[in-house]
């Protein structure tokens, strides 16, 4: 509103200046210039370009008489123009009048180009901002100032979202003895992370990660999994069930003896039923070796599908800067684990996405610089709060869940099923360990062309503790260390700065235990800062 009563009110004035004469007319004549007195006689002057001449004043016309009786005419609207009538000519408002520079009265000021290059000094000063903010966070030299240390929180306001994308490929896998085994397994991943930070302090900065899988497979080569040790497990697991019903019957004298026939080639002489460990019965045919129908049994359990896709567990965490000199930054930091994703009642053959935990973790970072190089530790321990809802899968069928009663033993069946309930409970036996060690090298000291870019190399860690599912071993401990090395480019360190940056990471299995798939990864990261 304020806006169009200053445009009626230029509108005003101008009207005003332009016939300021009708005003004059109304005033006493003068009286005559003496000789000393200059003459109001106009002089003629050259024209100037853009400044009018006046004209003549017009003679004096008597006054009409005004009626008293005589209608009002009303008022014309605020900001209206006057009439013109016939034989008067409209007068043009003077466009470079002080009042409105630039603009004529009525019509709004012209703000294309003005108003897209003042957007465009206000990003570019935001960007400036920023970055500028992050390089004093940092406190690095102008060569170093490209690593982000592990331990480094973000300057108060800063927001920073990444994206991570991971790609895992792996055929390898390490035994309780950590020697490298394959099983004939070949797993490919793709899994995404969305992180999102923001400092809502000098020292304190929050955190939430959203991981999500958008592909999940798996195969198996069925021969090469027949010579692996997982698969002598899996067959040792069914015998153990199978063999006391048939020294029952009285089809062998002992234990031994019945496995010696059965690796031999025993059959039965006519269809029999077989009840396995998960209480489901599977029917052995007349005449087929009871081997060749416990190894159809175990590839059918092992029958691989494309996993779930979906969100993983969501986590959230704060971090606080405990201490910072110009050579030691360290952090340390709070979180915890939501299980969002899906797990309870994922079929094997599918590999759920979240792990059925709510877990809390505490986190330690710490960066030692000694430009050009940084090197940096990082170590989560991560405890369970709960355990783990988990529906057992069918054996005959992987892709289904349970139907069978593995808590009941028929006795005019060969076999027993193994007690596990169908709806466990997956209890971690201990805390949860993962961490890395980085050396970070600056490349701009080789070069001023190179200043922007940095590489690095990794060795990081995984320790899961076994995991029982009520009393019974669910999974063992499991191990993993990997090497990795990385390169990155940081948008700050170009001329102008931006506040962008972009790592590749490639990260090989070097060791493990009990890692049946040990997971090697393409790290894709890209990291986006903004300052409120």
């Amino acid at each position: 509103m304020r806006s169009y009563q200053g445009l009626f009110l230029c509108l005003g004035l101008m009207i005003q200046g332009t016939q300021a004469w009708a005003f004059v007319q109304d005033e006493e004549p003068s009286p005559s210039p003496s000789p000393s007195e200059p003459s109001d006689t106009p002089v003629p002057q050259e024209p100037d370009a853009g400044i009018p001449v006046p004209a003549p004043a017009p003679p004096k016309v008597p006054k009409k008489p005004v009626n008293p009786n005589a209608p009002v005419a009303p008022k014309p609207p605020l900001g209206a123009r006057p009439a013109v009538k016939p034989g008067q000519v409209q007068t043009v408002p003077n466009l470079n009048s002080p009042v409105a520079p630039g603009t004529a009265p009525g019509l709004a000021p012209n703000k294309g180009k003005a108003g897209n290059s003042n957007l465009k000094q206000i990003r570019k000063g935001k960007r400036k901002e920023t970055a500028e903010s992050l390089l004093k966070r940092r406190g690095a030299t102008d060569v170093d100032a490209v690593i982000v240390g592990e331990a480094q929180v973000l300057p108060k306001n800063v927001f920073r979202m990444r994206y991570i994308l991971r790609d895992v490929k792996s055929d390898k896998g390490y035994d309780n003895a950590g020697k490298e085994s394959k099983v004939g397994a070949t797993l490919n991943v793709k899994g995404h992370a969305f992180v999102l930070e923001y400092g809502l302090a000098d020292r304190w900065t929050l955190q939430m990660v959203a991981p999500y899988t958008s592909s999940n497979e798996l195969a198996i080569n069925a021969n090469t999994f027949k010579q692996s040790p997982e698969y002598a497990k899996q067959y040792q697991k069914l015998m153990d069930s199978v063999i006391p019903s048939l020294v029952a019957k009285g089809l062998c004298s002992t234990a031994e003896n019945c496995r010696t026939a059965i690796d031999s080639g025993l059959s039965l002489g006519i269809a029999t039923p077989i009840e396995l460990p998960s209480g489901e019965t599977a029917t052995v045919g007349a005449n087929v070796p009871i081997r060749e129908a416990a190894n159809s049994i175990i590839l059918k359990a092992l029958e691989p599908s494309d996993g779930k896709a979906g969100l993983g567990d969501i986590q959230f965490g704060v971090a606080y800067n405990a201490y910072t000199s110009p050579r030691n930054v360290g952090t340390i930091g709070l979180g915890i684990r939501i299980p969002t994703g899906n797990f309870t009642d994922v079929a094997s053959a599918y590999r759920a996405p979240g792990s059925g935990y709510t877990a809390a973790g505490i986190r330690f970072l710490y960066d030692l610089r000694l430009s050009p190089v940084i090197i940096s530790l990082s170590h989560t321990m991560e405890y369970s709060l709960t355990k783990a809802k988990k529906s057992r899968s069918s054996l005959l069928n992987p892709k289904f869940l349970n139907a069978g009663d593995p808590t009941i033993d028929d006795e005019d069946i060969a076999g027993a099923g193994d007690g596990e309930l169908n709806d466990g409970l997956i209890e971690r036996k201990g805390v949860y360990h993962e961490g890395f060690t980085r050396v970070a090298y600056a490349l701009g000291s080789l070069h001023r062309w190179l200043k922007p870019a940095a590489v690095y190399g990794y060795y990081g860690w995984i320790v899961n503790p076994e995991q029982q599912n009520e009393g019974h071993l669910y999974s063992k401990k499991y191990e993993l260390y990997t090497a990795s090395f990385a390169f990155s480019v940081d948008g700050l360190a170009m001329d102008p700065m931006i506040p962008v940056s972009f790592t590749y990471r490639r990260e090989l299995a070097i060791g493990g235990r009990n890692a049946t798939i040990a997971p090697s990864s393409d790290y894709y990261q890209f990291n986006f800062y903004y300052k409120f």
